[in-house]
């Protein structure tokens, strides 16, 4: 039972929490509100608090984001890239996983030193290789292809490195009660090791999804057809345009943004477990 002296605590905690997480949430406010105006109004109001009020709801209320989902071809940008982010989501915890579960639970030559590699490729910019990853694809042809995009993407030595921080804890018991039932250590991994890491499997889904939707420089290197771009890069095509509005251009950002803000207040609680998981294993 908490004291009164606790309370008075806890009361003045949370709204310390809430007045700090207000001035987080006040560009957001601000880019929802006036992504529904038009530029005019945007101006006349950036000095006042009426830049975080939303305008009166009226026929003209949604026309910059009527004019961004039909003028343009940012629907297909955003398809796009859900679709990549659902393939690498599936293939990353495929092959990830089931590196993370050698690293945790086979035992193979110079295993100690193949893991010390892995966390030493964590501190590796994307940047320095990314030379590298482009050569390689367009010497196999797979320049403004899906394969070439997804390809180099795949193996994720963090990812890796948090699979096997979670699969070393797994109990060895479970496997050997699974070998009398001659279950295969694939089937094993399928059937046992992924329902039991499910929020290790949410964090990593979390952080892919992310990854992809927040990555400009690798597809703008892989893709030049229209058809195949992200909505990183429509983003940049449609706001660098002379002829998008202030008003359109926040339109845009919102768009991008909403699919992030969904994710984080779906799975926060799992992102959370994943992390706090994989940082108090030992092994």
């Amino acid at each position: 039972m908490l004291t009164k002296k606790q309370k008075r605590i806890n009361i003045i905690l949370v709204a310390v929490m809430i007045i700090m997480s207000l001035f987080f949430l006040f560009p957001v406010i601000w880019m929802l509100a006036n992504s529904f105006k038009t530029d005019g109004a945007i101006t006349s109001d950036m000095n006042s608090l009426a830049a975080f009020v939303p305008p009166a709801l009226d026929g003209k209320f949604f026309d910059n984001y009527i004019t961004i989902l039909t003028n343009t071809n940012f629907i297909r940008y955003m398809v796009n890239t859900l679709f990549y982010a659902a393939v690498l989501i599936v293939l990353g915890i495929i092959v990830n996983g089931l590196a993370g579960y050698a690293l945790a639970k086979i035992k193979f030559p110079f295993k100690e030193r193949w893991l010390l590699i892995i966390m030493l490729l964590m501190i590796v910019p994307m940047e320095t290789i990314i030379t590298i990853h482009f050569l390689f694809i367009a010497k196999m042809g797979l320049l403004n292809n899906i394969i070439g995009y997804v390809l180099p993407m795949i193996v994720n030595p963090f990812n890796i490195f948090l699979f096997r921080q979670v699969f070393v804890s797994l109990p060895d018991d479970v496997y050997e009660a699974a070998q009398l039932d001659y279950c295969s250590p694939v089937k094993y991994f399928f059937t046992m090791v992924l329902p039991m890491s499910k929020s290790v499997v949410a964090t990593v889904s979390v952080f892919t999804f992310l990854n992809v939707w927040n990555d400009y420089l690798w597809p703008s290197l892989v893709f030049t057809s229209s058809d195949l771009l992200t909505a990183q890069i429509g983003l940049n095509a449609i706001t660098s345009n002379e002829n998008t509005t202030m008003g359109e251009t926040l339109t845009v950002i919102t768009l991008v943004t909403i699919p992030v803000i969904i994710i984080y207040a779906l799975f926060s609680k799992q992102i959370v477990e994943g992390v706090v998981s994989t940082g108090s294993k030992e092994g």
